[in-house]
């Protein structure tokens, strides 16, 4: 008889807590980080304040240490309300798979310095408040090195939250993951304070890496197409930002013309396609045998 096993956005959906608790569990989990970015601002403003339109690389580590504290909060919810097994956010057998991450994150920076290279030697017009040349930030370097050090990390926490969390709790109410990968890539997009009606543009640009990354989560059992994917993104970004003394406009970016856009969308298809492919190439796992629920731990008096 073989063994029966759950697909990864079925991972929340188990037989020992109720299934309003992921409603529950996704509030508690905004709360708290709510919570955690009023107290790292309150840290950060009474050190320093940034000028009107500036980050600074202090502001910038503040951004991303609040984003970042969506791993464990995703982590501690599933485990503390959800009773889920430890480590089934990160993928199907329950960790992070260290070597398919890797080889995800080498196509994803090939892929940006490709785009990279195509938007300036084009001159193909930036996003609001960006631009191709220009004075570099009087803290460049520290700028970059927080980019380097943290921003891998922060665009992991989105991703623990909104394809991982929040994926598998849209999926234990619907069987069909298509329909999980929709509700999150629009609320991945919507967390972004981006509507079709601002910039449909940058609307369709979020959207299209939000439905591609949750597409990827589905085919390869876990986060790590979606992390690596996200995290060459941000340090690109912030990297070149930085160069250009435009790190404030790049992080409340709310606008993007289209010959930009398109170059975006056409480098997050390309690196869903090859993600899709090597998973194959991989033989990655897309369901997981591991049980739902944690058994709890024998002591005195337990059976």
């Amino acid at each position: 008889m073989s063994k029966q096993t759950t697909p990864y956005q079925r991972l929340l959906d188990n037989d020992v807590t109720p299934r309003a608790f992921v409603v529950l569990g996704s509030f508690t989990i905004l709360v708290g980080w709510m919570i955690t970015g009023v107290v790292i601002q309150g840290v950060q403003l009474s050190i320093h304040k940034d000028a009107e339109g500036t980050l600074s690389w202090f502001g910038l580590l503040g951004v991303n240490l609040t984003v970042m504290s969506l791993i464990p909060l995703s982590m501690l919810i599933a485990r503390a309300l959800n009773k889920q097994t430890p480590g089934l956010l990160s993928s199907v057998v329950g960790r992070l798979r260290w070597r398919p991450l890797a080889w995800f994150a080498l196509v994803s920076i090939g892929l940006e310095l490709i785009a990279f290279t195509i938007i300036q030697v084009g001159n193909v017009p930036l996003a609001t408040g960006e631009r191709h040349g220009g004075g570099v930030a009087p803290d460049a370097i520290a700028v970059i090195a927080v980019a380097l050090l943290t921003s891998p990390i922060q665009a992991a926490g989105e991703e623990y939250f909104f394809r991982g969390y929040l994926l598998q709790a849209v999926g234990s109410f619907v069987r069909t993951a298509l329909v999980a990968v929709i509700v999150t890539g629009v609320l991945f997009t919507a967390a972004h304070g981006i509507w079709p009606w601002q910039s449909p543009a940058l609307f369709v640009d979020r959207l299209v890496f939000g439905l591609i990354a949750g597409m990827l989560v589905v085919r390869t059992g876990g986060l790590e197409a979606g992390i690596a994917s996200h995290a060459a993104n941000n340090v690109v970004t912030f990297v070149f930002a930085a160069l250009t003394d435009t790190v404030g406009a790049s992080l409340g970016v709310k606008d993007a013309p289209w010959p930009l856009v398109t170059i975006d969308v056409v480098k997050f298809i390309a690196f869903g396609a090859i993600a899709w492919w090597m998973s194959g190439r991989m033989k990655l796992e897309r369901s997981s045998e591991l049980p739902l629920t944690a058994l709890p731990v024998a002591g005195p008096g337990r059976v």
